[in-house]
C-alpha cells in the first residue's frame, strides 16, 4: 500500500479402484507440483475472502479489527493450517499504546535450511492522513482486503503440498501506523536470529486488486530495491514467462520514476525486511507509477468490493494472477517436493507411470484416456531366469505390466504380454517358456467370464491361428475384415471408410491403420518426475510402450456397456489397441485392458 500517497482437490481426492496387495498401501493425501498449485487459484473464492473480511472495519481501534482476526484465524485453522498469534502492543493514533496481533502460519519444510514468506497487512484506514482516525468506516476491500484473500486463498492450496523448505503465511497487523506489525516481526527475528533458520524469501501483497487502466488485463508490479531484492523480483520475471506467459509481470526498482527518498512504491511492510537487510524482499502492487496510487478509493470509506450499481468494483482475474504469481516464486523458492502417489513401488514404477497418466489423475490433463491406469492394481514378484536370484518384481495395471530388469532395482521394461495370450507360450526367461492354453478372455469390451455376459467377442485365442501366419505384404487399402469369437475371418465393407492402412511394420510384417498410427503421435500434457513439472511433449513411445503390431486390424463385434456395437481392433507385441467410432473425440482410440487380462490369465 502506497502511505503517503498512495496468492489442491479442493485438489483431488484419490479413491483406490483397485486392490494394492501391499502392506501399508493407503489412499495418499494430496500434493501439488506448482503447476498444480497455480492450475487451482479459484477467483471465485478470493472474491468471497475479499467480501468476508470487508464487513469489518479494521482499523486498529475498530471493534471490527479483532473480529477480523477470528475470521481469518477460523478459516486458516478450517484448512488444516497451524496458527500462531503473535501479540506485541504499538503506539496508535500518535500516543495511546493499543494490543496489536500478527497471525503467523509456519509450514515446515521436510528438509528446511531457510523461511521463506508471504505477507500482508491485515489493518484498513478509512482516511488519508498518518496517523489516521479508527471511525467503522476502513472496510478496505482493496487496501488490504485483496492481500488478506490472496494469502487465504495460498493457506488452502498449501495445505498439503510438500516443500524442502519452510513457508510462513504472515499477516501483518498495524501497517496502517508505521508498519508496526512487521517492524515488530523483525526485531524480534533479529534478536533471535541465531536461534533461527534465516529469512530468504519475503513477498509481500498489499492492494492488488483495483484494475487501474480499467481493463482486465492487469500489470503486476514486482517492487524492488536494488541488490538480492532487484535479483528475486527478476527470477519471477523468468518464472512468470515460462508458468504464466500470458501474465503482465513489470520489475520495478525504487527511484525508477520518482526521487529516491520520496519514492511512494516504498511504504508497505517490506520496508522494515529492507531497513534491516533482513531477507530478499519483493512488493507486489497493482500500481507503481501513480504517486496517489492507482485505485481513487483506497483510505477512504468507497474501498468496498462491489460498486453502487452492483459490479465488483476488484477485479478477480487480476487478484488471481498474483495468487499464482507469489505461489509460483514463492514455492519455486521453497523447492517443491515430487509427491509418491504409490510410496510402496519401486520409485522406477511410478516414474514410468507418472509421465503420460499422472496429469490425468491430477487434472493437469484431460481429454484422452489412460496409458497405464488409474493405479497399480497388483505388485508380485514372479520367477524369471535372468533376474537376480531367479525372480523379478512385477506391476500390474489395468492396461499393462511393468518388470524391473534386476529383480527389485534396474530399468522398467513390458512384457510381450499379448504374444504369451495368444500363443499359449507363457515366457519364464529369456529363452524359458511354459506352454498353456491360449487366453479365453475377451480382447475388448465387456468381460466374458461369465456365461452369456459378452459371448460374441474374440478371445486372444481367437487370434492364435491370425498371429501364427506371421508376416503379410504391404497394404495401402481401407480395413473391412471382420474377426469372430471362433476365429472366423470375413469382411464388412460397409465399415472401410472408418480407416486405412498408412504404415508397414517391416519387423513383423504387419499394416498399421491410419487411426492408430495417427494416435502415436499425439502431443499433450507429460509429467516430468525428474523435475516435478508439467511440460507439453510426446505422451509414450509407441514401440517400447505399445511393440510391433503382430497381426492386422480387425473389425470384431463386442459389448460395451451390454450393447453390442462395431470395434476395430489390433494386437500389438504388448498392448491391444481399440478404435470406437461413437466414442467421444480423444476416446475413440484406447488401450485394452491387457494387464487385467493377463493378471486373470496367468493367476486363474
Amino acid at each position: 500500500m502506497k502511505k503517503y500517497a498512495l496468492i489442491l482437490v479442493v485438489y483431488l481426492s484419490i479413491q483406490w479402484l483397485c486392490y494394492l496387495p501391499v502392506a501399508g498401501v493407503a489412499a495418499p493425501p494430496t500434493n501439488a507440483t506448482l503447476q498444480d498449485l497455480i492450475s487451482q487459484v479459484s477467483p471465485e473464492k478470493l472474491v468471497a475472502e475479499v467480501q468476508a473480511v470487508s464487513r469489518f472495519s479494521r482499523c486498529v481501534s475498530d471493534t471490527g479489527h479483532d473480529l477480523a482476526i477470528t475470521y481469518i484465524k477460523n478459516r486458516l485453522q478450517e484448512f488444516g493450517l497451524t496458527v500462531e498469534i503473535q501479540t506485541f502492543s504499538g503506539y496508535v493514533e500518535g500516543l495511546r499504546e493499543t494490543r496489536l496481533q500478527n497471525i503467523i502460519v509456519h509450514k515446515p519444510g521436510t528438509n528446511p535450511t531457510q523461511r521463506h514468506l508471504l505477507t500482508a497487512h491485515l489493518d484498513s484506514s478509512p482516511i488519508r492522513m498518518f496517523p489516521p482516525i479508527c471511525n467503522e468506516q476502513a472496510y478496505g476491500a482493496n487496501d488490504n482486503g485483496s492481500g488478506i484473500a490472496v494469502l487465504l486463498e495460498i493457506g488452502r492450496l498449501l495445505k498439503n503440498v510438500q516443500f524442502k523448505d519452510d513457508i510462513d503465511l504472515i499477516f501483518f497487523d498495524g501497517e496502517e501506523f508505521g508498519y508496526l506489525g512487521s517492524h515488530y516481526y523483525v526485531s524480534q527475528y533479529l534478536q533471535n536470529r541465531n536461534t533461527q533458520r534465516p529469512i530468504a524469501t519475503v513477498i509481500n501483497l498489499d492492494m492488488i486488486g483495483y484494475p487501474r487502466d480499467g481493463t482486465t488485463n492487469q500489470t503486476l508490479y514486482a517492487i524492488s530495491v536494488p541488490g538480492s531484492s532487484n535479483e528475486l523480483a527478476r527470477e519471477g520475471s523468468d518464472l512468470v514467462k515460462n508458468y504464466l506467459p500470458a501474465l503482465k509481470y513489470q520489475v520495478y526498482t525504487i527511484g525508477d520514476l520518482f526521487p529516491l527518498a520520496r519514492d511512494p512504491n516504498q511504504y508497505s511492510d517490506q520496508r522494515s525486511f529492507w531497513e534491516s537487510q533482513v531477507g530478499s524482499a519483493i512488493f507486489f502492487n497493482e500500481d507503481a507509477s501513480d504517486s496517489s496510487s492507482g485505485d481513487p478509493r483506497y483510505h477512504s470509506p468507497g474501498d468496498k468490493l462491489y460498486q453502487a450499481d452492483g459490479n465488483l468494483r476488484l477485479d478477480a482475474t487480476l487478484m488471481a494472477d498474483v495468487t499464482r504469481t507469489a505461489l509460483l516464486i514463492g514455492g519455486y523458492k521453497a523447492t517443491p517436493l515430487s509427491y509418491r502417489f504409490f510410496p510402496t513401488l519401486a520409485q522406477p514404477f511410478e516414474n514410468n507411470w507418472s509421465r503420460a497418466d499422472r496429469p490425468l489423475l491430477t487434472g493437469a490433463a484431460t481429454g484422452r484416456s489412460w496409458l497405464w491406469g488409474l493405479a497399480p492394481n497388483h505388485s508380485v514378484s514372479e520367477a524369471y531366469t535372468e533376474a537376480t536370484s531367479g525372480s523379478r518384481q512385477v506391476v500390474y495395471f489395468d492396461k499393462a505390466r511393468m518388470e524391473l530388469t534386476k529383480g527389485t532395482s534396474g530399468s522398467v521394461t513390458n512384457g510381450l504380454l499379448v504374444v504369451e495370450m495368444t500363443s499359449g507360450r507363457q515366457q519364464m526367461g529369456d529363452n524359458s517358456f511354459s506352454q498353456r492354453e491360449p487366453s479365453r478372455v475377451a480382447v475388448a469390451g465387456d468381460p466374458n467370464d461369465t456365461p452369456g455376459l459378452n459371448d460374441i467377442a474374440p478371445t486372444y485365442a481367437s487370434f492364435k491361428e491370425i498371429v501364427a501366419r506371421g508376416k503379410v505384404a504391404p497394404d495401402s487399402g481401407a480395413v473391412a475384415a471382420t474377426l469372430d469369437a471362433k476365429g472366423r475371418e470375413n469382411y464388412n465393407y460397409t465399415l472401410a471408410p472408418l480407416a486405412r492402412n498408412v504404415y508397414y511394420v517391416p519387423e513383423t510384417g504387419h499394416n498399421i491403420p491410419d487411426v492408430f498410427f495417427n494416435w502415436f503421435q499425439i502431443q499433450g500434457r507429460i509429467y516430468d518426475s525428474s523435475a516435478n513439472t508439467y511440460t507439453d511433449g510426446s505422451i509414450f513411445d509407441w514401440v517400447s510402450a505399445i511393440g510391433f503390431p503382430i497381426g492386422e486390424a480387425y473389425w470384431i463385434r463386442t459389448k460395451v456397456g451390454g450393447a453390442e456395437q462395431d470395434v476395430l481392433v489390433q494386437l500389438f507385441e504388448r498392448r491391444t489397441l481399440t478404435f470406437t467410432p461413437n466414442n467421444p473425440n480423444g476416446f475413440k482410440v484406447e488401450m485394452g485392458n491387457v494387464g487385467l487380462h493377463y493378471y486373470k490369465w496367468r493367476y486363474s
